[in-house]
């Protein structure tokens, strides 16, 4: 397992100038250019207008991106060495931590056992939301690997559908739950924060409405129905994002009840995503 932690350039970046500019950070991003290059093309669009309201952020988030960025590498070993524990494996990965310009605050490197990447700025410092978020990412790699220990045939798994994505989603916040700390609100492992409790509360008054309108969407999936159901900037349909976290995990929960975690894992290994999840969405609607 290897930490990189580019925050810690950043630091001594802002330290040494009087007032960051977009020169500077463009210094900052050039120290790492594989980072950078996977955050900007994925994860946060590079504009001028972007990278200015940033710096206009960082001077009263600066104490706080330091705790993140110091809490993180410990963090990460602790819930590495619990999924150890539950799998009996504890992958090599690698993990990189660095100031981004408050776009996603976390993802997975895109191949099947990715590279893990924190950008800290939009991370709470708390150590309980840290170990949620940091147990979420490591459960997709370790959904990745499983899956190809049982024999997936990735060339045949559709990406771009909205049953995948709910899929995975339920199985890292699933395996969150497993491996970070077993006693905290049940709203964190959706918000990774304090503030999730009304989410939640509505997700659960409103099931039924929810997982009806997935189901009349994943019939004709695309971009825009895969951010209003996993995206930050989704919630249309109903004032509240990511909607589709909660149901994914649902289905993971009903589907372990049925058969075990291990089965739920490597599901989609041996049967067809749409059909089953499909069947699953309707009997919630009945």
């Amino acid at each position: 397992m290897h930490i990189q932690n580019a925050a810690d350039s950043f630091f001594e970046l802002y330290k040494e100038v009087d007032c960051l500019s977009l020169q500077d950070l463009d210094t900052y991003y050039a120290q790492y250019p594989d980072i950078f290059k996977e955050y900007f093309q994925y994860h946060c669009p590079k504009t001028e207008e972007r990278l200015t309201a940033a710096i206009e952020r960082y001077p009263s988030q600066i104490e706080e991106l330091k705790l993140v960025a110091n809490r993180l590498p410990t963090i990460i070993e602790s819930v590495m060495d619990r999924f150890k524990v539950l799998f009996g494996t504890k992958l090599d990965l690698n993990f990189h931590i660095f100031v981004g310009g408050y776009g996603s605050n976390a993802f997975v490197e895109r191949k099947i056992i990715g590279d893990v990447y924190f950008a800290i700025e939009k991370l709470s410092s708390d150590p309980a939301h840290l170990e949620v978020i940091v147990a979420h990412e490591i459960g997709h790699i370790y959904h990745n690997y499983l899956s190809d220990q049982a024999g997936i045939k990735w060339s045949e798994v559709d990406w771009e559908h909205g049953v995948t994505s709910l899929y995975r989603e339920g199985i890292a916040t699933y395996l969150s739950m497993l491996t970070a700390n077993s006693g905290q609100n049940e709203s964190i492992y959706f918000s990774y924060d304090d503030e999730g409790d009304e989410w939640l509360q509505f997700c659960k008054e409103n099931h039924r409405k929810i997982a009806e309108r997935f189901l009349e969407d994943a019939g004709q999936w695309s971009f825009d129905k895969e951010r209003e159901w996993f995206r930050l900037s989704g919630g249309s349909y109903f004032g509240f994002n990511r909607l589709g976290y909660y149901l994914g995990t649902c289905f993971v929960q009903d589907y372990v009840k049925k058969r075990n975690k291990e089965a739920v894992i490597t599901l989609w290994t041996s049967e067809d995503l749409e059909s089953v999840i499909s069947e699953w969405l309707r009997e919630q609607v009945i």
